[in-house]
């Protein structure tokens, strides 16, 4: 093996294994993306308090989530794909990289095919925002807006405060100890 493909190997399995870590808080890393991961305007939205609060009816609730739910199986669907592809792309990667000179199309196109998936992601996420639109009246779209906006606020300041606070606190996962006796 060139030392280069050493070298690389080494890097893969560094940013692999950094990425598998827990981040600061001592959080698992975040589970694959689907559907509704990004989108909490479709979780929150079939939550019953939300239900009444906008006054969704019980045929309304119904019919929404059947669309939400065959949105989320093309998600379901759409994400093992993008999984394989992004598999197979990694195995030929490790030829591509394995060989100075090496044709670079195949993994080329792999890359664009996983973008093309990654938009269709996209539109699925869009869709479910506009099967809400599409199930609810004029009447319930103002209050779900005023209910979302509301609580998308909400989240922002949250966010900024914690940032905030990391920021002044720095990463502190373990407290700090004295230094070991000398000799040890």
């Amino acid at each position: 093996m060139s030392p280069r493909f050493i070298f690389a190997l080494f890097i893969l399995s560094v940013v692999c294994a950094f990425g598998q870590q827990p981040n600061m808080h001592g959080e698992p890393p975040r589970i694959s993306r689907n559907l509704n991961y990004g989108n909490w305007v479709g979780k929150r939205v079939l939550t019953k308090e939300f239900m009444e609060q906008v006054g969704i009816g019980e045929e309304q609730a119904k019919k929404l989530k059947e669309e939400l739910d065959k949105l989320d199986a093309r998600s379901g669907k759409l994400e093992e794909e993008i999984n394989t592809a992004a598999l197979e792309q990694a195995e030929i990667a490790k030829k591509v990289l394995a060989e100075p000179g090496a044709n670079t199309d195949e993994v080329m196109k792999k890359i664009e095919h996983i973008g093309k998936l990654r938009t269709e992601q996209a539109k699925l996420t869009t869709l479910v925002l506009v099967a809400i639109r599409d199930n609810l009246t004029e009447e319930q779209r103002k209050k779900a807006n005023e209910l979302i906006t509301a609580e998308g606020k909400k989240r922002m300041q949250e966010r900024m405060l914690r940032r905030e606070r990391e920021d002044r606190n720095g990463p502190q996962q373990m407290p700090n100890r004295p230094a070991a006796p000398k000799g040890w």
